[in-house]
């Protein structure tokens, strides 16, 4: 299985690994493209069409192509991981639909799936992120909030998405929360983000971007995104 795409993954949860992926959706039809959205399996919504849903917020990102079902076609309302989610309801994480489902997206350029949670974060009985990772043959895009910890979490990940052997083609570093006007000075959120992106390109060897808090869109100056976009 492949397409041309990337396959987003945080470091942890809540890190903006949504909004990033919807950020990469927006640029990618800025340039002209057809981007389809896939999200094989969530909880914390009954359904994907739920208000705030990741699922719904894609599928908006992306100017709503084909049915929102297709983009997550399994989702549970407990706030657990999708297992124990769907255990709740009397119900299973179907396995083999994780990875069929992204044959149901409507035509396109490029398809942007999001994971649940982190790279070794289970989705299944049998099947962690990874794993949907390397049978989509998606380069992987890793996600951290734009906090203290980003180098240390970032460069963990990288390393065993490597040892698994993905390609990860950038890491970007979401600011979750506002920045204020007066938080300036080396211990600002942007000068931490700042120094984090330097030291995560240098050791990682990987492409860094740095998405503000409400930005929409990622840098114009994102060169692994020029791939796809170009």
């Amino acid at each position: 299985m492949g397409s041309l795409g990337f396959f987003v993954s945080g470091t942890d949860t809540n890190v903006g690994k949504t909004w990033v992926a919807s950020a990469i959706v927006r640029s990618l039809l800025a340039a002209g493209k057809q981007v389809a959205v896939y999200k094989p399996v969530a909880s914390g919504h009954a359904t994907p069409g739920c208000a705030g849903s990741d699922a719904r917020t894609l599928w908006e990102a992306a100017g709503c192509p084909g049915r929102l079902d297709d983009v997550c076609p399994q989702s549970f309302e407990a706030a657990l991981p999708p297992v124990a989610s769907a255990r709740v309801e009397g119900r299973a994480v179907d396995e083999a639909l994780l990875r069929s489902g992204l044959a149901a997206l409507p035509r396109h350029d490029v398809v942007i799936v999001e994971g649940a949670g982190g790279l070794f974060s289970p989705v299944g009985q049998e099947t962690l992120v990874v794993d949907l990772v390397r049978d989509f043959n998606l380069p992987l895009v890793i996600v951290d909030a734009a906090r203290l910890g980003a180098v240390g979490r970032s460069l963990a990940t990288i390393r065993a998405a490597r040892a698994e052997g993905l390609a990860v083609a950038a890491v970007v570093l979401s600011h979750t929360h506002p920045v204020l006007p007066g938080d300036v000075g080396p211990l600002s959120a942007i000068s931490i983000a700042k120094e984090a992106a330097s030291s995560i390109a240098a050791r990682g060897e990987v492409a860094v971007a740095i998405l503000g808090h409400g930005q929409e869109r990622l840098p114009e100056a994102t060169e692994w995104l020029a791939g796809l976009s170009g």
